[in-house]
């Protein structure tokens, strides 16, 4: 099942992101930029598949150059210790591979690797309002329904979402 959408593949076509993203980024708030809103999406399949069926024209993306660390935990009779190690490739590989079997599940393309993602928000239009759109156009699936099941619905909410912004 791929995607039969008539849309160019969002991920060739995304535009640079305008400008330097932060290092960090708030979770699902907006970045202020030259050029307008942004978002970051996540390095989930979920937030992946919601900037992929946006207007491809909202996608954006800059390479990743950022050093993210793991959080390791120890429990021992010594007690318990925290630390933080560099993520290895082996896990950012594990993490690009879990993103894309989602779109695969989904009949998406799979995002390429090594890149921040991020998508246009249009000025009155907040990522609270995406989710809470997503959220309106599934409640009426089964809960144990395939996530592709999903996507007619979701992909709907964000056009009506999107247009005329």
């Amino acid at each position: 099942m791929g995607d039969t959408s008539a849309a160019p593949n969002a991920w060739d076509t995304a535009a640079p992101f305008p400008g330097s993203p932060p290092d960090i980024t708030e979770r699902r708030h907006a970045i202020h930029t030259p050029d307008g809103r942004y978002w970051e999406l996540s390095v989930s399949g979920w937030d992946a598949m919601l900037g992929y069926l946006a207007d491809p024209s909202t996608l954006a993306r800059i390479p990743e150059t950022r050093q993210h660390q793991v959080e390791m935990k120890i429990i021992d009779r010594a007690g318990e210790r925290t630390f933080f190690e560099p993520r290895t490739a082996d896990d950012q590989e594990i993490i690009d591979e879990a993103a894309n079997s989602f779109l695969r599940d989904v009949g998406l393309p799979e995002r390429p690797a090594g890149y921040r993602w991020f998508q246009r928000l249009p000025d009155d239009l907040t990522v609270r309002d995406i989710d809470e759109a997503v959220s309106e156009a599934i409640k009426h699936l089964p809960l144990d329904h395939h996530p592709a099941e999903a996507v007619p619905a979701i992909r709907a909410a964000l056009a009506e979402l999107y247009s005329g912004r």
